[in-house]
């Protein structure tokens, strides 16, 4: 069992510090977290890089608060407990909303929305490092998701993004015909979700290792936006009525103005991909009314999403381990960014 002292002396861990926008992510040695009443100590196994961290790094996302050590898609295994209701050697991910617990929202179930919300990786430290402390609070409300044993961290790494999307899933119509923009580690996630409904998936994808994937995923149609233009196909497709919806697995700004010509009268629109701070819409708003379209951005997961995940990943019918295609030490921060940024592969994630 570590210990966050060992002799009197205070073991030191490595993590990766996010000081601000624009700067670059710097490793750091510092001492293991030390534990209150009701804490865990979880030894991190992986710790997948999400797009919205990389968007902190370049000053394209608000809502961190520097500096703070990155990282909310967490796989590893307890090292210290001083909460009874968790063992150490149990294998856990994260579910890294903390929230007040007693407002309008977090009485409904949607603690995602609190006003009072702080989130492991955002505004107190997180998997970018060795081990990552959860508080009290968090594990006692739900946060702190044990897995069985059998199952691999390449795999537990992958709830966190897999709650997101099941909440992305629960929350739109996917009718039956769902396009897909993009089929980075989240689209590839929706495609299976969606498959598994008995959804026809549209999938549209300029790089060819991506489009690849989908296809080993059973995607039913695959464009290439880069090779001719997909609105023609997609109506196509669906006798030119356009998609029943349509989920925005891309940050890419350009696929704003395409996305209700895919959509068929009275469809569904999620934005679900988190697009730069600035970022802006212009809506004929008389054709919005009569085209009836539900625009909506699924963002983030509750507790029932993270829940569900915990129980597909348990399950192990999902296809993950083949996504992640990049693994980095902590000692090479930006190198893991810029394979991202680059889309050199699928997912990547930092093994301490």
């Amino acid at each position: 069992m570590a210990q966050a002292n060992y002799c009197g002396k205070k073991i030191k861990m490595k993590k990766v510090v996010f000081t601000g926008p624009g700067e670059d992510l710097v490793t750091v040695e510092k001492p293991v977290p030390e534990l209150e009443d009701g804490d865990v100590l979880v030894k991190v196994d992986l710790c997948g890089i999400c797009t919205s961290d990389i968007m902190a790094q370049r000053g394209d996302a608000t809502d961190y608060t520097p500096p703070v050590v990155l990282g909310h898609e967490i796989a590893g295994v307890i090292a210290e407990t001083r909460n009874d209701s968790f063992s150490v050697g149990q294998k856990v991910s994260v579910d890294p909303v903390m929230s007040c617990g007693a407002c309008y929202y977090c009485r409904r179930g949607m603690n995602k929305f609190c006003p009072e919300i702080c989130g492991v990786g955002h505004d107190m430290d997180g998997g970018y490092a060795e081990y990552v402390r959860i508080p009290k609070k968090l594990a006692d409300s739900g946060g702190l998701l044990v897995v069985p044993d059998g199952v691999p961290p390449e795999e537990v790494v992958f709830l966190e993004a897999l709650a997101c999307c099941l909440g992305g899933v629960r929350e739109t119509q996917l009718g039956e015909n769902l396009v897909m923009l993009g089929a980075g580690p989240i689209g590839l996630l929706f495609l299976q979700l969606a498959k598994r409904e008995g959804v026809r998936t549209i999938i549209t994808e300029p790089l060819a290792h991506r489009r690849e994937m989908a296809e080993k995923l059973g995607a039913d149609e695959i464009l290439d936006p880069s090779a001719e233009p997909v609105v023609p196909q997609i109506l196509e497709m669906t006798d030119g009525l356009g998609a029943d919806a349509v989920i925005a697995a891309t940050n890419d700004p350009s696929v704003v103005l395409q996305l209700p010509q895919m959509i068929r009268r009275g469809g569904y629109a999620n934005f679900f991909g988190l697009f730069p701070h600035g970022t802006r819409i212009e809506l004929d708003v008389e054709e919005f009314h009569y085209s009836g379209h539900k625009v909506l951005a699924s963002w983030a997961l509750t507790r029932q999403d993270s829940a569900q995940a915990q129980k597909e990943i348990a399950d192990r019918w999902l296809v993950l381990e083949p996504i992640l295609t990049g693994k980095f030490s902590l000692d090479q921060p930006m190198d893991a960014f810029n394979y991202v940024v680059n889309r050199t592969g699928l997912k990547a994630a930092f093994m301490p």
